[in-house]
């Protein structure tokens, strides 16, 4: 009897020990999870948690440090971190699709959180040159051309006060 206890024991702390390392796309899920549920602050410590972990593949590692830097520029507003997360993955992971959308979001975070327009050139720029053929390059078209522009500014877009006559998107049918 002592013996099932003792087995019984330690087949339970195995399971637990089991339990408790998780991987890394157990716990990319559950980052993602936390994030859709806005528990920002646990969604970092778990794709930190997945960094931590020695053997994960050079996508999965670029892809949760883009995660990170995107919680950290939209959620927490810490663009410093946000862009030391970014410039990371283009340094060490420039061929992944993460090290373009990188490159972009830097310029990005310039020319729209921070408004600094000339650093937003500038890593445009270098988006062009260290991706010139990538799908963003229109993108990074666009924003040089409309760098500081409000929306109202873009003529191609309908202005607020310009509704007379304006079809709505949903019916078809003229707004007076």
């Amino acid at each position: 009897m002592r013996n099932r206890l003792i087995l019984s024991g330690l087949l339970i702390a195995l399971m637990a020990g089991c339990a408790q390392h998780k991987t890394p796309n157990q716990l990319w899920d559950e980052g993602m999870a936390q994030t859709k549920e806005e528990h920002y602050d646990q969604a970092e410590e778990t794709f930190k948690e997945i960094l931590d972990k020695e053997s994960i593949p050079d996508t999965l590692r670029a892809k949760t440090n883009f995660t990170l830097a995107d919680l950290y520029l939209n959620h927490f507003k810490r663009y410093d971190d946000a862009e030391q997360k970014y410039r990371m993955i283009v340094e060490k992971y420039p061929a992944t699709k993460w090290g373009a959308k990188s490159q972009f979001m830097i310029g990005y975070m310039y020319a729209n959180y921070v408004n600094n327009y000339e650093k937003a050139k500038k890593e445009y720029r270098r988006f062009i040159d260290l991706y010139p053929t990538d799908q963003l390059v229109s993108a990074v078209d666009f924003e040089m051309n409309h760098l500081g522009k409000s929306l109202d500014d873009l003529d191609f877009l309908p202005s607020a006060d310009s509704s007379n006559g304006a079809e709505t998107a949903t019916t078809g049918t003229q707004v007076q």
